[in-house]
Formats: structure tokens, sequence, C-alpha cells
């Protein structure tokens, strides 16, 4: 045999050798060793509209804007004729419970409570039987409860009737609205309280709104002592501005009792005290005292109502003391910015009908939800004046959009 057969033979034997092993191993039940695969990388290849976005947990979301809405309605007024026809059959006049004031606020309700906050001039002292008319007011509590029930939530109390009862009647009247939980502004027990309770300071929805309210007068009644009544002294008022504004308010609404009576245009007294106090950087003034809806202006930067009028009371002559405005303004706040806009207020005519004319008692009705239509008031001679006053303050043009 060569040696080129030999290396052949062996080679062979060594080849069957080794899978005679590889058989005898899995019968032995040995794993069979697998050499572990080489894996390659996948390489990174950007795309070439890639974002990269940072995921975060989800946070409350921050808000940009808002806006608060306020109502007012003018002078909240008790003669004699309306406490009679409020006071309950057989009842005790002297009790302040005997009076029902269920149709006072019952058509504008709603508007009320829509609103974040609804003021009303509460014109009469409250709680100092026996209740009287003019010229001496003196009213039952009850109808603050009504108010309040029915969405008013701040109650001007600096005007010239506050003082008809003398201080027992300021006292009685800031202990009623105390009582029932209703915030009061104008008038105080002293001037201790007066600081810490004037301006009114209200956070809205994060908006910071300050409120003011002065009285010309108070017919001649000198302030008892300590008591005290914000009254039109020009130091006063710019020092309670100043106050609201270090107080870090938004914005300034100041509620001024003034003008003269029945007057459909505003008084020099009453331009110069607006002027004074825009120049103050007060941005919504609105009126009241003259018993009649006056001028008004309006523009993106202030708004300003002289007098919105009566609200409820038994006036009807000279013309136009039934008719009266009611006023919703909005303000909106940019957070960021911290700048305050304010758009077109809404404004509502309003017509006071006395016992019998539109229902059972004497009563408040928006004008646009019976002006021409037949099954309006009760009264047609009433539904008549109505309209025809409304139409001729309409055509004065007195409402001015600056």
């Amino acid at each position: 045999m060569t040696k080129k057969w030999l290396s052949y033979t062996i080679a062979l034997c060594i080849v069957a050798l080794a899978c005679a092993g590889s058989a005898y191993g899995k019968k032995r039940g040995h794993k069979e060793v697998v050499q572990p695969l080489k894996m390659q990388m996948p390489q990174y290849r950007p795309e070439r509209n890639f974002i990269h976005t940072k995921v975060e947990f989800p946070q409350r979301a921050i808000k940009l804007y808002d806006t608060i809405s306020i109502t007012f309605i003018g002078d909240v007024m008790q003669h004699g004729k309306q406490l009679a026809a409020a006071l309950q059959d057989t009842a005790n006049p002297n009790d302040p419970h005997s009076y029902n004031y269920g149709l006072t606020f019952r058509h504008i309700e709603g508007k009320l409570k829509m609103a974040d906050l609804a003021v009303a001039n509460m014109e009469l002292p409250l709680g100092t039987p026996p209740y009287k008319g003019y010229p001496a007011f003196s009213a039952p509590e009850s109808i603050a409860w009504k108010a309040k029930e029915c969405g008013i939530d701040l109650f001007l109390l600096a005007n010239n009737h506050i003082l008809d009862r003398g201080k027992r009647g300021l006292l009685n009247t800031i202990q009623v609205y105390e009582d029932m939980g209703g915030r009061y502004i104008g008038a105080y027990r002293s001037k201790e309280e007066e600081k810490l309770l004037n301006p009114v300071f209200l956070n809205i929805k994060g908006i910071r709104v300050a409120f003011l309210n002065f009285t010309y007068g108070t017919n001649g009644f000198a302030v008892p002592e300590p008591c005290t009544v914000n009254l039109m002294d020009s130091l006063h008022v710019k020092e309670t501005v100043r106050k609201a504004r270090n107080m870090g308010a938004d914005i300034m609404i100041c509620m001024p009792h003034w003008g003269e009576e029945y007057m459909l245009k505003p008084s020099v007294h009453q331009r110069r005290w607006a002027r004074m106090l825009q120049r103050e950087g007060v941005r919504i003034i609105v009126g009241s005292h003259p018993h009649v809806p006056q001028a008004a202006e309006i523009s993106g930067e202030n708004i300003l109502f002289y007098s919105l009028g009566n609200y409820i009371s038994n006036q009807t002559t000279p013309d136009f003391t039934q008719l009266e405005l009611m006023v919703t303004i909005h303000i909106v706040k940019n957070f960021q910015t911290g700048g305050i806009t304010l758009p077109e207020p809404e404004i509502e005519f309003l017509w006071c009908f006395k016992k019998g004319e539109y229902d059972r008692d004497y009563t408040v009705v928006p004008v646009k939800e019976i002006m021409g239509k037949e099954d309006g008031a009760k009264d047609t001679v009433q539904q008549r004046r109505m309209e025809e006053t409304y139409r001729d303050f309409l055509s004065r043009n007195l409402i001015k959009h600056l």
C-alpha cells in the first residue's frame, strides 16, 4: 500500500469515529452544542422629517384668559304704598316677616344669578319699625333677604337716605346685612371698620376687583359718632383708590351716589368727578341717585353710566322714573400679560309696574319681553306708556360709544 492510500484510509477512519461519537452523545441525552449566532447591530439612519418630542406627565392646563360678569341694578326703594302692598293681610306691620316681596325680583332673578356678581343700590335703612316711606325711609329687612335670595351679592349703602333713621337705623341696617351674610359697602360702625372693609376687594376667577362706593351727602344729617359713611371727599376718595391699587387690584369699580334728580344728562359736578376718577385709574363707574336713567359713555378703555335710575319705587312722575337700566359688564383678563379688556356691556331696559298693572304686586319686567305684545301688561295704558317712554329715551341718543 502506497503512502497516498495510507493517508486517505486514516482520514476516513477519523471521520467515521467522529460521527459515531456524535450519535452516541445524542442517545445519552447530551445537549448538542450550538454556536451562538453573531447578530449585527442595526445601523442608525435618521429620517429626514424626524421630530424630537419630549414626553411629560399630564399637568393642569394653564389658563390664558378668563372673563367675569358683574350685573348692576338701580335704586331699590320702599315708598308707603309699596309697604302697604307688601304687607300681608291681618299681619303685624311692625314684624319684618309680615311683608311679601316675592315679585320684586322675580323677572330678573335668572339674570342676577347668572352673573358672577350682582350689585344693587339699597336706598333705605333697614330693620327699624315703624316702617315708613318718603321722606324718612325705613324698610323691613325681608326685602334685603329676598334680594340676596334672588342673586344680589353686594349691597351699596352710601346714599342720601342711609341716615333717615339716625344712628339706630344705620346700626340696624349693618346688622341685617351681617346676619344674612351679605356683603355691603359705604357705611360702617366705626372708622376702624371702614379701614378694614373699604374698599371691598374680591378675587373672582383670578381677577382681582376693588369696589368703591361714595355719596354726595346724607340729606343734611350729620354722621353720628363713631359711625362713618363714605362721603365724596376728594382726598378720601383718592386715598381709597390708592389703597385699592396697592392691594393689587386688576380693575377698580366706583359706584357714586351723585347728580341732580330727574335730569337725563349728567351735571357739571358729575362730569368733573368722573374725569377725576378716570385719571386716578378707575375704569368702570356706575352711578345712582337721579331716579332716572342718564347718559352713558362706553369705550374699550372705560365704561361710565352716570345713573341707572330706579329699580323699584312708587314714582311715576316725572317721566322716566319707571324706566331703568340693568347693566352687565364683562371683564376679561389676559393671565400672561396681566392686561384687562372691557368688551361691550349688556344693557337691558326695565320697567317698574305698580300693584295690579302687570301682576298682583309691584314688580319689574324687562321691556323687550312685553314690547308690542297684546298680552303684556294687564293695564294697557301703562303698557303704552312704557313703550312710548322707552322709544323717547332711545331717540335722545344718550348712550355714547366713544
